[in-house]
């Protein structure tokens, strides 16, 4: 069994343009790493929300993995996410 270790986490809400960085334990899943961080951003998730790497990759298939099982897969290696809220909705 492989030894829990924290890690930082950089979570930028590009709804409120607020970032916070926290730690949390490898162990933790991504979905928790997203709760967290709208704790942290004071921020209520909303449908159409999207958690992705800072790259823009969309996470929404890798919630229920580790941090450490994402780290191993080379997914997000840097640990910098973004909260996108959901696009369109302005029609002519």
């Amino acid at each position: 069994m492989t030894a829990t270790h924290e890690v930082e986490v950089h979570v930028k809400s590009l709804k409120t343009g607020e970032t916070v960085k926290f730690k949390i334990t490898d162990t933790a899943t991504l979905q928790q790493a997203w709760d967290k961080a709208l704790d942290e951003l004071h921020e209520t998730r909303n449908e159409g929300d999207k958690f992705r790497c800072e790259s823009g990759d969309d996470l929404t298939s890798y919630l229920n993995q580790t941090l450490a099982a994402l780290h191993d897969q080379k997914v997000c290696v840097g640990r910098h996410f973004e909260i996108k809220g959901p696009t369109g909705g302005a029609r002519a």
